[in-house]
């Protein structure tokens, strides 16, 4: 039967007490690229299993993701004990040292706290509790060929076929007259893009619903949204202060300057940040209050765990096969456009117009594939949720939802030309154990045992 009374208590307890820049969450988070939402979510499973390690009398073990957060613990040694007095039990954790005899008890001890959870709490999530990490949820295996050394690959492959093609080519060449010729080529990359461009959209889209229903993907936050969508930091922090501007927490004074007016009203972590960094610095020049807030862990968070995202996914095997598809596929039109140009300038032809023409290709092909690179994160993603996620939710009276829909169309107006200013004048960065104890990890956790109490 269920300690209602300890439950409370443990549920209550609030690791970021009292309030700093760098706390237990922002921290945990910072250090594993996690969102927002998992970090909640984590912490809360780790309360659990917590209360199951206070009642039980026997060996209980974490998952891989909540043993991350038990450590995390421990560093914050003082919150850890004021957590252990709560519970009546000083809770140990016990390294796992790999040995056969200790591996049929932390074996035991998974299976035991997999009933002992579910007769308490229910269904186990998956995502905590079965998976090694986060972005296991994406179901993504990564790539073996990582992109850079592809196209490096690619780059002396062209130069090695260049002969081979030209002599190839050369015969047909010299029978098509330029200005047909160029018509032709352009036409066809032309259609090639356009091509390749709704196969990549519906290919994104094929990768993003291939991602675990439950993954974090699915319940990320609209600043995260914003951030992904635009790369820009200073859009999220934009929005944050719009809010604390809209319930006149923050003024916007006719020199254009921004000064904080009521201490105390913050309502989210990243709102706290902005009054505290106003308060330090007193009535300031809002470019300069951005410059502050750039440099802050709680805004940074967002741009390390879609930064992580976007380089998880570019680097797994489903998109390494559709970026060498695409470079594939404009590498040998940059070939037939480059021989083109060979066969002109041997035979002594006027070729301004295909040398501007292979030039022109180049720089697109440079340009096509870094936004290839980006797309699931600032279109893929982002539709996801204007299309199929949103449309499910109760989002009318969100104003961060409606900043993520909208954009600086929802600002205060007030605060609109500073906004300008700003972007006029910054450049963010983010363009983007004891053993005294009875209680065990399981197998698939590397460095914990468990956790036990005196």
């Amino acid at each position: 039967m269920m300690n209602t009374e300890l439950w409370d208590k443990i549920i209550q307890f609030d690791f970021d007490n009292p309030p700093s820049e760098y706390g237990f969450s922002t921290r945990l988070a910072k250090e594993n690229y996690w969102t927002k939402d998992f970090t909640a979510k984590a912490i809360l499973e780790y309360k659990k299993f917590m209360y199951l390690a206070s009642t039980s009398e026997f060996m209980v073990s974490p998952s891989e993701t909540i043993d991350i957060v038990w450590h995390q613990h421990l560093i914050f040694t003082q919150s850890y004990q004021e957590f252990c007095n709560l519970s009546g039990k000083q809770i140990q954790h016990i390294p796992s040292t790999h040995n056969k005899k200790d591996f049929s008890k932390f074996k035991q001890a998974k299976e035991r706290t997999i009933k002992f959870y579910e007769n308490t709490f229910g269904t186990q999530p998956s995502d905590i509790w079965e998976l090694e990490g986060m972005y296991e949820s994406l179901n993504l295996d990564k790539a073996k060929l990582k992109i850079r050394t592809f196209i490096i690959i690619g780059i002396l492959s062209f130069i090695l076929l260049t002969t081979p093609f030209y002599l190839l080519l050369k015969p047909i060449y010299i029978t098509i007259n330029n200005p047909d010729f160029l018509l032709y080529f352009i036409g066809l990359v032309v259609t090639i893009v356009i091509i390749l461009e709704i196969y990549n959209k519906d290919k994104l889209k094929i990768i993003t619903r291939s991602f675990d229903k439950n993954s974090f993907i699915y319940s990320l936050q609209p600043f995260e949204l914003v951030y992904l969508q635009t790369q820009q930091l200073s859009n999220v922090i934009n929005g944050a202060v719009n809010e604390l501007i809209d319930n006149e927490t923050i003024k916007v004074n006719t020199d254009n300057t921004v000064k904080l007016v009521i201490r105390g009203e913050a309502k989210s972590p990243e709102q706290l940040q902005v009054t505290t960094t106003l308060s330090e610095i007193g009535k300031t020049a809002y470019p300069t209050l951005l410059t502050h807030l750039l440099r802050k862990p709680i805004f940074w968070n967002i741009v390390n765990a879609m930064d992580a995202f976007k380089k998880y996914s570019i680097k797994s095997k489903k998109f390494g096969n559709l970026f060498y598809l695409n470079f594939g596929i404009l590498s040998i039109f940059l070939m037939l456009g480059s021989i083109r140009l060979v066969t002109g300038i041997l035979r002594e032809k006027p070729v301004t117009q295909i040398a501007i023409i292979v030039i022109a290709l180049t720089v697109f092909m440079i340009y096509y594939l870094n936004r290839l690179t980006k797309i699931i994160c600032t279109h893929t993603i982002p539709n996801l949720y204007k299309t199929e996620i949103l449309p499910t939710r109760e989002i009318e009276n969100d104003w961060q939802w409606n900043y993520f829909l909208f954009g600086s169309a929802v600002l205060t107006t007030t605060f609109v030309p500073l906004v300008n200013y700003a972007n006029r004048n910054n450049n963010d960065g983010g363009s983007s154990c004891g053993s005294s104890s009875s209680s065990s990890c399981g197998s698939s956790c590397s460095s914990c045992g468990g956790c036990g109490s005196d």
